[in-house]
C-alpha cells in the first residue's frame, strides 16, 4: 500500500480562510537586542542604569538619568549566515546596513535643586527593534516522506469536478477549496480515486517511491518604533518614565521548496509573503537609588496594538505527467494584532568612577497576550469566538513565557576611554509539542515553519569621549537556534537551523 505519512493536525472551519497560526503571530513578538553601541555591547543591561538613548527602550525612566541634552546615530552592518542540517548540510549568508537608533534628547535640569523635580527630560527617538533579514537553503535526502502525500490530504472529500477550471467553475471562487489542492491538481501531483474511493487522493508517486526535497528563502524586513517619552529625576533619588510609541512592521519572505522524485518528474513550489502592520504600546518605568553604588529598575510594557494587511501569492512549476507553471491569484487578509505583555527588573552597580555591572530579567507573556482578531469580526477584541479562534487556541497551547537574561559591564581606563562587553540568553517562545495547525480550506500555500529554540548574544566594544563628543563602537553576535518543517506531518524529521547574526555597530553622540 503507499505509504501513510500524514499524521492530520488540520482542524476545519469554514470562516477562516487566511490563517496566520502561531508561528507567523509569534515572529513578531520578541524584540532583538537593538540599538546604540554602547547598549548593544553591554548585552541591552540597562534597566537599572539609564543614562543611554536605547536604555529608554526597555525602560522609559533611564530618560531621567540624564544631566544634559543630546543627539545620537547608530549605523549597523549586519552579516548573517545561515547553516542547516536537514539531511544534507546547507549554508547560506546576506548582508545588510541599517540604521539602529536615532534620538534627540531635551535635558530640563534645575541646577539650584538637590530635592524635588531635579530635572524633566524628553525625547524623541527611533529605534530598529528587530531585523528579519536572512537568507536560508536547507536540503533533505532520499525520503518517503513527501508533500505530494500532504497535499493529497487535503483534497480528500472533493469531487475532481470540484477542482477543473472551466468557463463557469473557478475553484479559486470556492471558500471551501484549498488554493494548495488546486496547485497539485493542476500540476498532476495527486489523483482521485475510482469508484467508491473517487473521493479519496493519493500523490502521484508509486509505492515505496522516494522524494528528495529542498527549501530556499530570503527573508527582510525590520520591526521599528517611534518613541516619545517623559523622564523626571525626583531628588536624585527616585527616575521616573513614561512612553508612547509607534511601531511599525514590515515583512517579506520569497520561498521556493521542491522535490525531485525518484522515477523522475520533480516540482517546485514558490511563496510569496508580505506583511505590514502598524501598532502603538505604552511603556512605564521606575528606577531607585537606595545608595550611591546600588540603582534598582522596574519597568512594564502594554501589548501593542497592530493593525496587519498580509498579501500573498503562489506559484508551481511541474515536471511530472505534463511540464508547466500554474499559479495562484494574489491573497489578502486584513486583521489585528495584539503583542505580548512584557515586564522587566533591573539591578545595576556603580563601582567608584571606574566600573559599571547591571543585570536585567525580561518576563514577556507570549501564551496569555499574543492573539490575532479579524477586522470585519463584530465580535469583542481578541475574543476567542473571532475568526481566528483556532490560530488563538494554538497560542495558549504551544506558547511559553519568555525569559530573557542579560548581564553587561563598562570599565573606564580613563576618563575617556571605556570597554564594555555582555552576555544575554532568551528562552524559546514555544514549547517543543507545538505544531503548525491549518484550517483545511485556507488560501495560504506556504506550510513551512520554524520553530524557535532560544538564542545566545555575546558582545563586545569600547567607547571614546572627549567634551561633548563620543563614538562607540561594539561587535555583537546572535546565534538564534530553530527547527524547521516543510509541512507538518510527525514523521519527517525537522532540520535542524543555527541563524549567526554579526554586528559591527557604530554611534556618534553629542550633549550639549
Amino acid at each position: 500500500m503507499k505509504r501513510n505519512i500524514i499524521t492530520l493536525t488540520l482542524l476545519l472551519a469554514a470562516t477562516v480562510v487566511s490563517a496566520q497560526g502561531i508561528f507567523d503571530a509569534l515572529r513578531y513578538a520578541d524584540n532583538s537586542i537593538n540599538g546604540t553601541a554602547r547598549y548593544m555591547s553591554m548585552a541591552g543591561a540597562f534597566g537599572a542604569l539609564g543614562g543611554d538613548a536605547s536604555s529608554i527602550i526597555d525602560n522609559p525612566a533611564g530618560l531621567a538619568i540624564y544631566r544634559s541634552s543630546e543627539m545620537t546615530i547608530t549605523g549597523n552592518f549586519m552579516t548573517v549566515q545561515t547553516n542547516s542540517k536537514w539531511d544534507q548540510p546547507a549554508s547560506g549568508s546576506k548582508f545588510n546596513f541599517n540604521i539602529n537608533n536615532a534620538a534627540l534628547i531635551f535635558a530640563y535640569v534645575d541646577p539650584m535643586r538637590e530635592r524635588g523635580l531635579v530635572a524633566s527630560n524628553f525625547s524623541f527617538s527611533y529605534n530598529r527593534l528587530k531585523n528579519f533579514h536572512r537568507y536560508a537553503d536547507i536540503r533533505g535526502g532520499e525520503s518517503l516522506n513527501s508533500m505530494t502525500d500532504y497535499m493529497a490530504s487535503f483534497t480528500n472529500g472533493f469531487a475532481e469536478s470540484a477542482l477543473e477550471k472551466t468557463d463557469s467553475n473557478d475553484p479559486y471562487d470556492n471558500i471551501n477549496v484549498p488554493w494548495l489542492s488546486e496547485l497539485a491538481y493542476q500540476g498532476y501531483l495527486i489523483n482521485p480515486g475510482a469508484g467508491a474511493d473517487s473521493l479519496k487522493w493519493t500523490s502521484l508517486l508509486a509505492n515505496g517511491e522516494t522524494s528528495t526535497g529542498r527549501y530556499k528563502a530570503v527573508e527582510s524586513g525590520s520591526v521599528d518604533e517611534f518613541g516619545f517619552n517623559y523622564g523626571a529625576n525626583i531628588s536624585n533619588v527616585f527616575y521616573l518614565g513614561a512612553g508612547f510609541n509607534l511601531q511599525s512592521i514590515d515583512y517579506a519572505i520569497t520561498s521556493a521548496y521542491g522535490e525531485t522524485f525518484e522515477a523522475g518528474g520533480n516540482f517546485v513550489l514558490r511563496n510569496n509573503f508580505y506583511t505590514t502592520g502598524v501598532g502603538f504600546n505604552f511603556k512605564f518605568g521606575a528606577i531607585v537609588r537606595p545608595t550611591s553604588f546600588m540603582r534598582l529598575g522596574l519597568s512594564l510594557h502594554t501589548p501593542t496594538y497592530y493593525s496587519m494587511t498580509d498579501r500573498f501569492y503562489a506559484d508551481m512549476e511541474f515536471d511530472t505527467e505534463k511540464k508547466g507553471t500554474v499559479s495562484a491569484p494574489t491573497g489578502y487578509a486584513d486583521y489585528f494584532y495584539r503583542t505580548p505583555l512584557k515586564f522587566q527588573a533591573s539591578v545595576g552597580f556603580i563601582i567608584g568612577k571606574s566600573a559599571i555591572i547591571s543585570f536585567d530579567y525580561l518576563f514577556t507573556d507570549y501564551k496569555g497576550y499574543t492573539r490575532l482578531k479579524s477586522e470585519v469580526d463584530e465580535t469583542d477584541v481578541f475574543d476567542n469566538g473571532n475568526a481566528y479562534a483556532l490560530d488563538n487556541d494554538d497560542i495558549h497551547r504551544y506558547a511559553l513565557s519568555g525569559h530573557t537574561f542579560k548581564a553587561g559591564a563598562e570599565y573606564r581606563l580613563s576618563e575617556t576611554f571605556a570597554v564594555r562587553g555582555g552576555f544575554a540568553y532568551q528562552t524559546a517562545s514555544v514549547g517543543d509539542d507545538a505544531i503548525k495547525s491549518v484550517p483545511l480550506n485556507t488560501i495560504r500555500t506556504d506550510m513551512e515553519y520554524f520553530k524557535d529554540q532560544g538564542s545566545l548574544y555575546a558582545a563586545g566594544g569600547f567607547g571614546y569621549r572627549y567634551g561633548g563628543f563620543g563614538l562607540d563602537l561594539t561587535y555583537a553576535y546572535r546565534q538564534k537556534n530553530e527547527l524547521f518543517k516543510p509541512y507538518e506531518t510527525t514523521e519527517l524529521n525537522a532540520a535542524k537551523v543555527v541563524t549567526n547574526t554579526h554586528n559591527v555597530v557604530l554611534s556618534l553622540s553629542y550633549r550639549f
